[in-house]
């Protein structure tokens, strides 16, 4: 009709949203906004990773066979290491080793230096100063510290409830090892962990402290604050102090309902006042996680006779020969070891004990050979590099000649078909005096012999008729026709 108005088409409705395929093909949602109940999930998560980080940090991962060998010589001494298995005060079971010579049995009253772990670290970090330790005729004892390695336990603690755990294994070994005088030497956790344990035990003979921290609630603090210049780690956003002190309240909160200790009586320099034995006290100039000034309060603090070592690197880094040293003349003093209990060890070009894994490879490789120990393997050290530079002249295109350092490595009697005398007049390397005789590194040999006949090959054979418009390479060598690879 006239006047009638026509109705209005609805609006169609809105498109589901879209769905995303994922990684087996199924189809899934599209990720919806976040509310506040959203936001508050993800600040909560992010606290709890906070407070994991302090009390349980990732557990070290690691078997038997990586300590070594249960039984094994060194030094012309046999050794065995024998794995225990304690329970602590709390009643968590504790794995520790003991390195020790055959001929100390219980009751001896052998010297020996417990090794104390870091943080999220394990027993298996003993074996880098092995053989410092054992090439002083001493024992070395290490063990995972609860919550940490094959021990058992779900938190740790930085230092609170760790020094009760060494004071277990201090008496284990005098009870029931037979172990005499004790020093400790630890890193980190493990050092402020020996500041606290020393300052209740006037029997330990001395200490060896490797960047232990003064106060838990400094180097938090120091952490996102920054440190006394003001610098921070990489990736730590700039946090006022007033934010950082109320955030951390929460934190130690949550860090005693669930691990039971306090942080803010994490504090070792309380302790420095009551140790009277000597120490030796160590930290690198770029760790930005336990700050140089941390050793330094402690120092100040500290009753005993002191002395104070410092290098390049950070928190985590391999220690120079010198600190290694230092502790090694230390544990001599204060153990009250004599000249004769020393052992004669392989040594490196620098005089210092080369490391326990590689003198046993060596000494494996080497036990049928005739001669001074010590000779063969700094022999074999100096081969196996002209081996590896040989090897990486092949790389950048030269070739192995079989009158080169290949032939070196040749067995007695069949050297590329010469003498060692011939191989030396063609200008080749002779077989060193400790590896006549044995093989070379698999390794390094194959790969050397493969890449060193490619080109021979190629030439006999010649270019196939889909690569003759490739350029030869100029650096690989011609050979004349009718000659065999």
């Amino acid at each position: 009709e006239e006047g009638a108005t026509m109705p209005r088409r609805q609006p169609p409705p809105p498109p589901p949203p879209e769905r995303a395929a994922s990684q087996d093909g199924s189809l899934t949602a599209a990720p919806r906004r976040l509310g506040i109940s959203g936001y508050w999930g993800l600040m909560r998560d992010g606290y709890d990773e906070l407070v994991k980080a302090i009390i349980r940090p990732p557990r070290a991962q690691y078997t038997l066979r990586d300590l070594g060998p249960a039984e094994f010589q060194y030094g012309g001494v046999s050794f065995v290491r024998q794995d225990v298995s304690i329970p602590n005060r709390r009643g968590l079971a504790l794995c520790g080793s003991l390195w020790r010579r055959v001929d100390m049995q219980p009751g001896a009253s052998f010297p020996c230096v417990v090794y104390l772990h870091g943080n999220a670290s394990c027993r298996a970090e003993a074996t880098t100063i092995a053989a410092q330790v054992l090439a002083l005729g001493a024992a070395l004892f290490s063990f995972d510290f609860a919550g940490c390695g094959h021990s058992e336990g779900e938190y740790i603690s930085l230092g609170f409830f760790e020094r009760d755990d060494v004071q277990t294994m201090i008496e284990w070994l005098r009870e029931y090892a037979g172990v005499g005088a004790i020093a400790l030497w630890g890193r980190s956790m493990g050092a402020s962990s020996a500041v606290m344990q020393a300052a209740r035990d006037p029997s330990i003979a001395g200490l060896v402290l490797d960047s232990p921290f003064a106060s838990l609630e400094q180097v938090a603090l120091e952490l996102v604050g920054g440190g006394p210049d003001g610098d921070r780690p990489e990736g730590v956003p700039n946090v006022p102090p007033f934010l950082v002190k109320t955030a951390l309240r929460l934190v130690a909160s949550s860090v005693k309902a669930r691990a039971a200790f306090d942080i803010y009586k994490c504090r070792p320099i309380d302790h420095a006042a009551t140790c009277f034995m000597p120490a030796v006290f160590a930290t690198a100039h770029d760790d930005a996680l336990v700050r140089p000034h941390h050793s330094r309060l402690i120092l100040d603090a500290y009753a005993g006779d002191k002395n104070l070592v410092t290098f390049d690197g950070d928190h985590n880094e391999m220690r120079p020969g010198f600190f290694l040293d230092s502790a090694a003349i230390f544990f001599t003093n204060v153990l009250r070891l004599d000249g004769s209990s020393a052992l004669d060890v392989p040594t490196g070009q620098d005089g210092r004990p080369i490391p326990l894994s590689q003198a046993l490879q060596f000494s494996y490789r080497l036990r049928h050979d005739v001669g001074d120990q010590s000779a063969d393997l700094a022999a074999g050290a100096d081969a196996q590099r002209q081996m590896m530079r040989a090897h990486m002249q092949v790389r950048r295109g030269g070739v192995v000649s079989r009158g080169g350092v290949v032939a070196a490595w040749a067995r007695e009697g069949a050297t590329a078909g010469a003498s060692p005398a011939t191989e030396a007049e063609r200008g080749g390397a002779a077989a060193p005096a400790g590896l006549r005789g044995t093989s070379p590194p698999p390794c390094i040999f194959r790969r050397s012999w493969r890449i060193s006949r490619r080109p021979r090959r190629r030439c006999w054979h010649g270019p196939s008729k889909s690569r003759s418009s490739r350029p030869r390479p100029r650096t690989l060598p011609r050979c004349p026709p009718n000659t065999p690879p």
